[in-house]
Order: structure tokens, then sequence, then C-alpha cells
């Protein structure tokens, strides 16, 4: 059941005092008055800027480590696509694929019945990569001392800062001899 409306009493003017003149009061309007005073309004500006900020900051930091990640997972990808093809290669033709291959000229794996490796797209023109084949004997104590003649590979590559954003590491052994 709906409540039943009480009537608001109008307002009503005041007659001037002795003398005939009106006077102006400078007390606070009642409270039925509605609005912000100056004060309270700088006040929720300057909470409304902070925020803002905040969040403008927020987007800005995200926005640089997704950069970075993406570098990263790129980084990754160029280092395994080139020790791949090192170790594809024939033992003594890895040599040839050493070397530092600098940003925006870093070499595809060779598509078969290609001729020559072509440059991987442009969305690594940023990076930077360094394979190196180094001859090395590794010594295995589990079974009886036993050593392995064959070449360290070793494949960096490197942010447009000069940073190391991705390297791995892989043993291959000497091609046994038929």
């Amino acid at each position: 059941m709906p409540e039943p409306k009480v009537p608001v009493p109008e307002p009503k003017p005041t007659p001037p005092q002795e003398g005939g003149a009106w006077q102006v009061s400078m007390r606070r309007p009642g409270r039925n008055v509605r609005g912000f005073t100056l004060l309270e309004a700088l006040i929720a500006s300057v909470i409304v800027a902070m925020v803002a900020a905040t969040a403008s900051m927020s987007v800005a930091v995200g926005a640089a480590v997704e950069q970075q990640n993406r570098l990263s997972v790129l980084a990754m990808q160029a280092a395994e696509l080139q020790m791949g093809t090192m170790l594809e290669a024939t033992y003594d033709g890895m040599n040839a694929l050493a070397g530092n291959e600098a940003a925006g000229a870093m070499g595809a794996p060779m598509r078969p019945g290609a001729t020559q490796r072509v440059t991987l797209p442009a969305s690594f023109a940023q990076l930077s990569r360094t394979p190196t084949v180094t001859a090395e004997d590794r010594l295995f104590t589990q079974y009886n001392n036993h050593t392995v003649e064959g070449k360290r590979i070793e494949v960096s590559v490197f942010g447009p800062d000069g940073s190391r954003l991705a390297r791995l590491v892989r043993f291959r052994g000497k091609d046994p001899e038929t």
C-alpha cells in the first residue's frame, strides 16, 4: 500500500524590517539545498585524476611487459630454428652455419629443394643471433669413462638492446665411421 504524501509548505516571503530595507544574510543555506561546494569539487577532481594516472601507468607497464614477453618468445623460436637446422646438417657442414646474424638478417631453415636460406619474417627483425660450434670431447663416467668425440653447439639470440633473450646449448657426437 503506498504511503500518503505529506504536503510541503511553500516558503513565505518575510516582510522588510523597520526602515523598509531588505537585509542580506551571510548564514549558510539550509540543509535542503543541493549541490557541491568548490572544495568538494576540487577534492573529487584530484581523486579522479589520481585514479586515472594509476590506470594509465598500469596500462603502460603492461604494454612494456607484453612487448618483452613477445620478444622472448620470438627469440626462443629463432634459437630453436637455428639449432634444428644445425643438427640436421652434416657433421662437418655444421661449421658453415656458425657466425653472427645481424638484426633483420636471420636465416630461416632451408626449405626442401631450395638452394639458399631465406630470411625470417619481419616479426624477427629486432633480433640478432650468434650460433657457435666448438670441437669438444665428452667423458661419460657412467659408461666406464668412455670418451665421445663431438661438437658443442650454442645458439644465442639477442634483443634490440643487446641483452641475451635466449640461449640453447647441445652436444652432437661425431657420426660413426661406416
